[in-house]
């Protein structure tokens, strides 16, 4: 059965009606514990529940105080309607539930191809099937027109700037590709794009969310946390301090590297220590509307089948 929100609030508290209804989600309103409930259930409490409900809980202190009677207390989780506002709106909203998986990609040399990679990948792991989104981080505009977006419905990343606090996952009426829902920018830029509240929202709503990172991540706060980094090397030196560099932002690093570089895709993987995705050559799509992953058997799609097999086994 399909979970429901149930707000116990006996003070019919105007503040906390106009919160439940800018969530957009249905929900239940009581007076009082106890009641017919599912196991599935959410509760919004402002009283004290009764011991052992073993439910997801949030409390929520009233002006009034409210002494916990025999059998009775507060939730684990409280907070004031003053100050707990953001709080209660992911509550209502789901986006503080358990997120699915989410994989960074990310290139260490310009050109690399990882926007390309991280496209390809996100459109292989929706095959399985899964339910999966494709963030766009670069300030830059381009993975719309390189996946045939432009002119299609959608919110891009100017239409979210004015967004702040946690994004209610219903906001995002994102164009949708290959079955992947893809957050981006269009000709307006990306200036202001919130970009770890889409990353929360998007990752509570989607099985995996992909996000394509600039270089210039490595240098800043991370959009958001990764179980999995997808690197790219172009097979240089130089590349190897930045891989190291890089251990701890995830708990698992793939490795990814170009063959034709200096270094090979083996001598890589002795530097590392660890096997590695050989990426081979490709030529580039230059017939109109050639998007990423069209090539079947191309070298980007053999490489994003054999790492997606891997992440979602």
């Amino acid at each position: 059965m399909d979970s429901r929100i149930v707000i116990v609030d006996p003070f019919e508290d105007e503040d906390l009606l106009e919160l439940a209804e800018l969530s957009g989600l249905p929900y239940t309103r009581v007076r009082a514990w106890p009641f017919g409930t599912e196991p599935a259930d959410r509760f919004l409490s402002t009283v004290p529940v009764p011991r052992g409900a073993g439910r997801t809980v949030l409390g929520v202190v009233p002006p009034v105080a409210v002494t916990p009677t025999l059998g009775e207390a507060w939730p684990d989780r409280v907070v004031t309607l003053e100050r707990g506002r953001e709080d209660i709106l992911a509550f209502l909203s789901g986006a503080d539930a358990p997120g699915g998986r989410r994989i960074g990609v990310i290139g260490l040399a310009g050109g690399i191809g990882a926007t390309t990679f991280a496209a390809a990948l996100a459109r292989t792991i929706a095959t399985h099937p899964l339910a999966v989104a494709l963030m766009d981080t670069d300030p830059v505009p381009g993975l719309a027109s390189r996946l045939g977006l432009d002119g299609v419905d959608g919110a891009r990343w100017a239409d979210l700037a004015a967004e702040s606090g946690p994004l209610l996952p219903q906001r995002l009426q994102l164009p949708t590709w290959h079955r992947v829902r893809v957050a981006t920018s269009d000709a307006r830029g990306a200036a202001g794009a919130p970009l770890a509240a889409a990353a929360e929202a998007l990752s509570r709503t989607c099985d995996v969310l992909v996000v394509d990172l600039p270089r210039t991540a490595l240098a800043e706060e991370p959009v958001t946390r990764f179980d999995d980094l997808v690197v790219l090397f172009a097979g240089t030196e130089a590349e190897l301090p930045a891989w190291h560099a890089m251990r701890g932002v995830a708990p698992a690093l793939h490795p990814v590297v170009r063959t034709g570089g200096p270094l090979s895709p083996a001598e890589v993987a002795r530097r590392l220590g660890q096997a590695v995705i050989a990426l081979g050559l490709e030529r580039a799509g230059t017939g109109r509307g050639v998007q990423p992953g069209d090539r079947r058997r191309g070298a980007v799609m053999t490489a994003a089948r054999i790492l997606a097999d891997r992440l979602v086994r």
